[in-house]
């Protein structure tokens, strides 16, 4: 006899499908969109070409910005999901992961939806000017492919500095890897000139990545100028619409970036030529003022030359006159010497003639060669010569100079 069987509530049955179904791998499905619908979850309903089964979708409105395409009834797309029972409504569905057009009707549609939507925002109007002399670039591809080794071949030997960010172009992964790349290369400390995303030429479906919102917005957003060079046919990848410059391949890229140094390049020549000229005209000038100058330095060293020889005669004549001059003034300075001489002599001869006639006649006069002769000489006290009795009086004492000395006397009498 069995045992009594497990009864579950209707939340733990849906619980348990979902728990068996979120076991399994990711599904992909393919379909057409129907009752397409955007509001706060993004929803559609997947249908079976075939028989009509239907298949409800849901996705987040992150998912969907991430998915970076636009839909719309009859596409044909392939969804990349984990299937669920929605506890809530009862309902089955897809919690889409990614969104992929199928067919060329579908890519177009979707390409041509995107279009329209970026170019109401005016995504496609604003195109910095690719910068002068570029040095510095930043490359989003992927790093061993071709198309990378074209682009760096094609650029010229100028001291180019590339900082490579490598990603998936195409398929899986690839929004997600540019978008990071074009972020990365953004960043300031690596000081870009120029971002390029490049890839080679491709089907429209192979070129989804760079007809993804996504993308797109990612390029707008870059505070570097942008080039991007993409191959294509007909349909101008939006990537190429939103980048600032675009080229029709890597290898033309290049040859923009190599154009960057177009206005040293191509004027090189002609600055060459101008400073040719300017040099041969500033040399023709100076050779005519230095031609004016010699000529001017000639004559004026005539002039200097011509009044250095007047000079020289008037110098010379000069120190004739002055030697002249000389020898005259030395005769009348000899002879007014011997004159001066002469006459000193005289004077001289006269003044001892004179002084030995005034020695004679003192001589003659001097009190003592009289005293000498038995003369002598009589003083009062007072030290006066006595030259008459009448000067005395008796008892008066008086003083007499003799030849050898002095007698002191008192007068008795006078007679």
């Amino acid at each position: 006899m069995s045992g009594p069987s497990l009864i579950l509530s209707v939340s733990q049955f849906l619980d348990a499908v979902n728990l068996a179904i979120e076991a399994s791998r990711d599904f992909e499905v393919q379909g057409e969109v129907t009752d397409f619908k955007k509001g706060k979850w993004i929803s559609l309903t997947l249908k079976d070409p075939d028989d009509g089964s239907l298949l409800k979708c849901v996705m987040g409105e992150w998912t969907w910005r991430r998915v970076g395409i636009d839909l719309e009834d009859g596409m044909l797309v392939k969804i990349t999901g984990n299937a669920k029972l929605n506890k809530k409504y009862g309902s089955f569905g897809m919690w889409v992961e990614t969104i992929e057009p199928l067919g060329e009707g579908s890519l177009k549609k979707a390409y041509e939806l995107l279009l329209k939507k970026l170019q109401e925002e005016g995504l496609f109007d604003r195109k910095r000017a690719i910068p002068e002399y570029i040095n510095r670039i930043g490359v989003a591809s992927s790093r061993h492919g071709v198309v990378t080794q074209d682009f760096m071949k094609n650029l010229e030997k100028r001291g180019y500095s590339v900082v490579f960010v490598d990603t998936r172009v195409e398929g899986e992964g690839a929004v997600q890897g540019i978008v990071s790349a074009l972020r990365e290369l953004g960043r300031e400390h690596h000081g870009l000139d120029l971002i390029v995303v490049i890839r080679g030429g491709g089907s429209l479906e192979s070129m989804q990545a760079f007809n993804n919102e996504a993308v797109a917005r990612a390029i707008f957003a870059s505070r570097v100028p942008t080039i991007a060079g993409i191959g294509h046919d007909v349909d101008v990848p939006i990537a190429c619409k939103v980048a600032d410059t675009s080229a029709s391949t890597p290898t033309a890229t290049a040859h923009l970036i190599n154009q960057s140094w177009s206005p040293l390049t191509d004027g090189l020549p002609s600055c060459q030529r101008r400073l040719i000229y300017l040099f041969e005209k500033l040399a023709i000038t100076h050779r005519h003022r230095f031609k004016l100058a010699t000529q001017h330095l000639i004559a004026g060293l005539g002039r200097l030359f011509s009044t250095y020889h007047t000079l020289s005669e008037t110098i010379k004549s000069n120190l004739t006159l002055m030697e002249q001059q000389h020898y005259a003034t030395s005769i009348l300075v000899r002879r007014g010497a011997s004159n001066i001489i002469k006459s000193f002599e005289t004077a001289s001869k006269q003044v001892v003639e004179r002084v030995t006639r005034a020695e004679q006649y003192l001589a003659a006069v001097n009190p003592e060669r009289n005293l000498r002769l038995g003369y002598s000489i009589v003083r009062n006290t007072n030290g006066r010569v006595i030259k008459s009795v009448n000067s005395v009086l008796p008892g008066e004492d008086m003083t007499t100079r003799v030849q050898d000395g002095t007698i002191s006397s008192t007068v008795e009498s006078i007679s």
